[in-house]
């Protein structure tokens, strides 16, 4: 189960969005491979059944801190937000919130 609010992080590089529950995940239009990863840190993987349906698929793999802190970075430096060297989030809300913030800016 998923558990709201969460971030996508896009596949293809693009960076993330925030999403406050189940019914804002259609305008973000995701794809194949998406990231979603929840306010507890459970990754879920955007994956294609055979018929072509997708879904989101939990992953076993725990979340790794240092990587997301790293592609927080990069996107809050495509935002154009300085001092990004001082961003690092220690936990998986604090993550969703500073999404939520980028997003705002």
């Amino acid at each position: 189960m998923i558990e709201w609010p969460a971030i996508i992080e896009f596949a293809d590089g693009h960076g993330f969005a925030w999403l406050a529950g189940a019914q804002d995940l259609p305008e973000q239009h995701p794809h194949q491979h998406d990231r979603l990863i929840d306010s507890r840190g459970r990754v879920h993987l955007l994956s294609q059944a055979a018929g072509g349906t997708l879904y989101w698929r939990r992953q076993q793999r725990l979340l790794s801190l240092p990587e997301l802190n790293d592609g927080l970075r990069a996107y809050a430096a495509r935002l154009g937000i300085c001092c990004i060297g001082k961003l690092v989030v220690r936990t998986p809300a604090e993550a969703v919130a500073l999404v939520a913030w980028l997003e705002q800016q």
